[in-house]
């Protein structure tokens, strides 16, 4: 062999190879449990979060709900006033009832943290039994507040027509029309109840 040749390199036994292999797997392995754990910590902090909020929002929702719910029989009773007043003016008697306000609103219902926690990917790391009275709490909640939408609408029709100018029962035909919304006002809003309890009775299982 020639001076100047580089030495070559010592072979390698199969001891040293399995020990670098088995160095490599490791080091690889640790890497994976870590990316493992930082993902999974991260889900954790994901769901801890979105269920922090939707308890929060649910607390807020019960509170509007229940206080909406107290005012009920008042509303009711304000329906009433306007049926007994036509029919006070149907048979030709001086009218007991002289004012009638049929003042109607919507509880603010929100949505937001539930919704939220759908667009992040936190319902598919819940449990699914969680997700579904979730799922069957929120439906309810919509389903509560599409059936308060139209009684809104047919209070605020009479209402306009029982405060329009001049005197606005002198026919037949319009204290038809108005009682005729105040019967739908008042059909609509004891379902509504009715939707209202079980919401509030399904907020209170959630919190």
């Amino acid at each position: 062999m020639d001076s100047t040749d580089p030495p070559r390199a010592a072979r390698r036994s199969a001891g040293e190879w399995l020990f670098q292999l088995t160095t490599i797997t490791i080091g690889v392995l640790i890497a994976l449990s870590f990316d493992a754990v930082l993902r999974w910590s991260s889900d954790r902090s994901l769901v801890a979060e979105a269920r922090a909020t939707i308890a929060l929002e649910i607390a807020d929702n019960r509170r509007e709900l229940d206080a909406h719910l107290a005012s009920y029989d008042e509303r009711v009773a304000r329906i009433d006033d306007g049926l007994k007043l036509l029919a006070e003016l149907e048979v030709g008697v001086e009218p007991t009832i002289h004012e009638v306000t049929l003042g109607m609103d919507l509880p603010s219902l929100n949505d937001t943290g539930w919704q939220t926690a759908g667009r992040t990917g936190a319902m598919g790391l819940m449990e699914y039994t969680e997700v579904q009275e979730l799922a069957e709490t929120y439906a309810l909640q919509a389903l509560f507040t599409d059936t308060l939408r139209p009684v809104l609408v047919a209070a605020i029709e009479a209402g306009v027509i029982m405060n329009s100018p001049g005197d606005p029962f002198a026919t037949a035909t319009t204290r038809d029309a108005v009682r005729q919304r105040l019967f739908e006002v008042r059909g609509k809003l004891e379902l509504a109840r009715q939707l209202g309890v079980q919401l509030s009775a399904g907020y209170s299982k959630l919190e």
